[in-house]
């Protein structure tokens, strides 16, 4: 788990937000454009990710899959690992464009 899931800040709001989401299914998945229906595991997902600066509110949050069928992936770790890998790769190419030689 993340250094920002571990937080006070999201462990507080994360059950609330799941239970705000659940009580409105079905609605779209914030990763992909397939529905997240009623009975679904489901987890709370960033519309503008937490690493850029998203917070834990109602408004920049929504369902998930954990699993979808249609794409056939897990949508929020998906998304999270493409996130932290185009940064982890940013900062590569940085340090390598200071290189002297």
């Amino acid at each position: 788990m993340s250094r920002h899931h571990q937080a006070q800040q999201w462990s507080t709001h994360q059950p609330k937000l799941k239970a705000y989401h659940a009580a409105r299914l079905p609605q779209r998945c914030v990763n992909c454009p397939h529905p997240v229906e009623r009975g679904e595991k489901f987890q709370v997902g960033h519309r503008r990710d937490a690493a850029l600066g998203g917070k834990p509110t109602i408004a920049n949050t929504g369902p998930s899959h954990h699993y979808c069928r249609a794409c056939g992936k897990a949508c929020n770790q998906v998304a999270g690992g493409k996130l932290g890998a185009r940064i982890v790769n940013s900062r590569r190419r940085r340090s390598q464009d200071i290189r002297p030689w």
